[in-house]
């Protein structure tokens, strides 16, 4: 009998065994008896006592396992080279960990609690908070199964305009030229909120309500009350607010409150009565009403100068169900607080740790961030995983504080699919790399994000410069070592130009990153000024290279060099179906990359601009504005107006570079024959004559561009030129790429009722549009093959962007009251979701699914004020699905599709 065969029936008999002489396997099963992840780990530890250089493999049965409390993986569970301890799904099964707690005992509420909402009488559900979960345990966020459920939200209202003295949590950049270095500290930042009329209520239990704060376009604070004076009409914050809340014509809105329970589907709780209670939007037998209470599920944690946890890996397991990010008086944040430094706030977070791996798995429903990589962390792979509808970011790199201890370096974020993030704290990031050096961000996937996609930053100079006075700010300065800085600090102080990042390069270690091969759309759904990858106050040599961004609108520029960037390089990317192309503010070799947007270059390269020390290159770009385009942010390069557009300053330093468009409104139109060098304004000869920007048709072949090959035909001027192609057809995560991982293609044709030839051989479904009354619309598919009104989707899930308005974004055309769609599809298909824009408060639209349910009705929901509208209903072939504003004006942003069973 073979080693294979003896494995086979002994693994059933024993806890563990061996597969073969130098490695040990461990069974965890939801029935024991090795049942928690806690008794795993204490077995490997014993079994690392008798032979340390063992390799240990945990093979984990499908099943849920509930924690309750974070399991921590030290150095005495750690592996060694050559023999890794690795926690991975027993094939062909999924285990589940969560951090939730089951909510039962629904009942129907035998009278309406005080201040009840008129729409809400008689319609609520009560049901105690669990016993013995502890009385720190706030909840925050609720779930239906993998659903994440609104909790109550007020509409927005306007603080009331009151003047405040102490106005220093603000803006860095704007307090240094107000504070001096040497001098006191400042009094503590003011927490009041000035309020109007009876915006806020004088609530018995005020650490339950919480204020959601958008005092910039790039942040939404979520801070809870501490108390209410109502006689002032002042509600005090329990913590500091990233920027002070004064702006009258500023908004916020109240969240949790009993009173804005006004619609089905939302629920507040009150800890003081120790209840919930819920408007169901269905059944409430029907529901799985799950609360998170744990936020950080596993730690990898070794001491802080070592020895480091280490060879650790977990594979193909499954997180939901963490806890929101609360912020707290203790935290320090990072850049305009989108992150916290050093928090354990992520559901899998490593931590001192070396040669560890995430691999394979699946972070969904779960309010708080995902992966963490905190201080000394190296050699962590976090490759092929599934990170989706969090409350908070995706994956954090965060090293050290500004000084001059550079630890967090040489990890590699490969192969992940991210998308759906922020879904509570809409400033996160999908990557959120700080103070983290040469890493490997490749071949990721980054979509529907609420706010910027990659980010890459450290500290700006200004907050340097506050450590004496403001030493209490959160963002940033509260993180500054500043013993290991004081020199730098005083170098900048002497200097004749204070605000310069070469002050401080030493000190800032988020350098030499390579930012490769990603697929990033959809991101700035939310918030405003972002981007599909940022950067600011970041150490030199960044290399953005060959990223396919797509559908990102209403950025500051695709990619984007904020204040006080260092040298990057910008090499070989595509950027297309957005507004913007580039937005720099300090040096860069742009190179070789082509931009398909209306705004395609903002700002400038001027090495010297904020202290840069390389030479900056725009060389060898492709810039192509999309006919449709009707923005007034074209070129005006050979007339009176030139010298007024952020493009001229740039024009100078171009070199080999291509200008071309069929757009034909004036601000795009050269006046100069084509041919010509834009800058010399004479016709020239490409591959002779020396040429900035040439005026020519890059002649690219279109059909190979559908597959991600942007290449030329035979004659372009771009070869004459120097210019190579663009190879995106491996770009992106696998978990994404349709073509890699789901093979056969599913392709639904919308239609405005006219006949569509199908291609032949790939038609799984067809989807007819009829009935539609806008005037203008466009129909666009995820994986950027669309033709027309053809779309392609893949099997699997997968979504369409349906913008009611023009293909670039720019301008769209909402629904108005009665207007509607009608559509269906010629199989069996799931209807996953459908997201709205522009739905809010008095905005309404109907769904109704005529499947002869409910009496013959079908399936009727009407949606109020809301994102998303979650169906996960399987759909037959000819259903008439019909989409119908009642009030207001919005728009359906996507309709995600699955295959049926899925």
């Amino acid at each position: 009998m073979s080693k294979i065969h003896k494995y086979v029936i002994l693994f059933w008999c024993l806890t563990f065994s061996s597969l073969w002489a130098d490695q040990a396997t461990l069974v965890m099963s939801p029935d024991g008896p090795i049942a928690t992840l806690e008794d795993a780990r204490l077995q490997v530890r014993e079994l690392k006592k008798r032979q340390p250089s063992q390799p240990i493999e945990v093979l984990i049965k499908g099943g849920v396992y509930p924690l309750r409390q974070t399991v921590v993986f030290g150095v005495e569970d750690s592996g060694v080279e050559g023999a890794a301890v690795v926690y991975k799904a027993f094939p062909g099964e999924e285990p589940v960990f969560t951090g939730g707690v089951s909510i039962t005992g629904w009942k129907k509420t035998s009278s309406d609690p005080k201040g009840v909402s008129e729409q809400a009488r008689g319609k609520l559900w009560v049901a105690e908070i669990p016993k013995g979960a502890g009385e720190q345990w706030v909840i925050r966020s609720l779930y239906d199964g993998k659903t994440i459920l609104k909790r109550s939200r007020s509409g927005s209202f306007k603080y009331a305009d009151v003047k405040k003295e102490n106005d220093f949590n603000q803006q860095g950049k704007k307090l240094t030229s107000v504070l001096e270095y040497e001098g006191k500290p400042v009094a503590p930042f003011d927490r009041t909120v000035f309020y109007r009329d009876n915006d806020i209520k004088d609530w018995q239990n005020p650490s339950d309500i919480e204020l959601l704060l958008k005092d910039r376009p790039w942040l939404a604070n979520i801070i809870p009350l501490e108390r209410i004076d109502s006689e002032n009409k002042i509600a005090h914050l329990a913590v500091d607010p990233t920027y002070q809340p004064i702006n009258p014509n500023n908004r916020y809105w109240v969240e949790n409150a009993i009173e804005y329970l006004d619609e089905p589907g939302e629920w507040v709780v009150n800890t003081q009565e120790g209840r919930i209670y819920m408007w169901p939007e269905k059944d409430v037998a029907d529901m799985n009403v799950i609360a998170p209470f744990l936020q950080e599920f596993i730690r990898v944690e070794g001491a802080e100068d070592g020895p480091f946890a280490s060879h650790l890996r977990f594979e193909g397991l499954t997180f939901t169900h963490g806890v929101r990010d609360n912020l707290l008086a203790q935290d320090k944040g990072l850049q305009h607080d989108w992150e916290m430094y050093d928090k354990g706030n992520a559901v899998v977070r490593f931590r001192f740790a070396e040669d560890c791996a995430v691999s394979s798995c699946v972070i969904k429903s779960s309010s708080g961030t995902g992966i963490r990589l905190d201080l000394h962390c190296q050699r962590i792979k976090i490759a092929s995983n599934h990170l989706h509808h969090l409350g908070g970011g995706g994956i954090v790199l965060s090293g050290y504080g500004p000084g001059t201890k550079d630890v967090n370096k040489n990890n590699v974020v490969h192969d992940n699919y991210i998308h759906h993030i922020g879904e509570l704290l809409l400033h996160s990031a999908a990557i959120f790399i700080t103070q983290s050096g040469h890493n490997e961000i490749t071949h990721n996937t980054i979509q529907e994000v609420p706010y910027n996609g990659i980010v890459v930053s450290g500290c700006r100079p200004h907050e340097f410069y506050l450590v004496n006075r403001i030493p209490f700010r959160r963002a940033w300065v509260s993180s500054i070592r500043f013993k290991e800085c004081e020199s730098a600090i005083r170098k900048g102080l002497a200097a004749e130009w204070q605000n310069r990042l070469e002050h401080f390069l030493p000190l800032l270690h988020a350098r030499e990153n390579k930012i490769i091969m990603n697929d990033i759309s959809r991101t700035l759904l939310k918030l405003h000024d972002g981007n599909a990858i940022y950067f600011s106050a970041m150490g030199e040599d960044n290399l953005v290279e060959r990223n396919y961004l797509h559908e990102n609108y209403d950025t500051a520029g695709a990619i984007r060099l904020d204040d006080n960037p260092s040298f990057t390089i910008i090499r070989e990317n595509v950027i297309t179906e957005s507004e913007r192309g580039l937005g720099l503010k300090g040096p860069a070799d742009v190179i070789n990359n082509f931009i398909f947007t209306e705004t395609f270059l903002r700002g400038r390269t001027l090495p010297g601009w904020l202290g840069g020390t390389k030479k900056a290159l725009p060389q060898r770009n492709i810039f192509m504005p999309p006919a449709s385009s009707k923005s007034g942010n074209g070129l005006y390069l050979t007339d009176e107006r030139a010298t007024n557009r952020p493009f001229y300053e740039n024009l100078p330093k171009m070199e080999n570079s291509i200008y071309f468009t069929q757009n034909k409104s004036d601000p795009y139109v050269p006046k100069a024959e084509l041919g010509s060098d834009l800058f010399a304004g004479q016709p020239v000869t490409p591959g002779k004559d020396p040429v900035k920007l040439l005026y020519a048709d890059p002649m690219f072949d279109e059909e190979a561009m559908k597959e991600g090959l942007y290449r030329f035909k035979k004659g372009s001027p771009a070869e004459k030129l120097g210019i190579k192609p663009i190879d995106l057809r491996e770009v992106g995560s696998s978990l994404a790429n349709p073509l890699n991982a789901r093979g056969k293609k599913v392709v639904f044709e919308f239609t405005d009722g006219s006949a569509l030839d199908a291609k032949a051989g790939v038609v799984g479904a067809r989807m007819t549009v009829s009935g539609i009354t806008l005037t203008t619309r466009a129909i666009i598919g995820s994986d950027r093959t669309h033709e027309g009104n053809t779309t392609t989707i893949y099997k699997g899930v997968d979504s369409l962007s349906i913008n009611t308005g023009s293909v670039s974004g720019s301008e769209y055309q909402n629904f108005d009251p009665n207007e509607a769609w009608v559509f269906d599809f010629d199989t069996d298909v799931m209807l996953d979701e459908i997201d709205f824009a522009g739905l809010g408060r008095g905005e309404t639209m109907r769904l109704t699914i005529l499947d002869g349910s409910n009496g013959g009705m079908g399936t009727v929901r009407t949606v109020t004020d809301a994102d998303v509208l979650v169906l996960e209903k399987q759909v037959s072939a000819g259903t008439d699905i019909r989409m119908e504003q009642i009030a207001g004006k919005a728009r359906i942003d996507s309709i995600s599709v699955a295959e049926p069973g899925l």
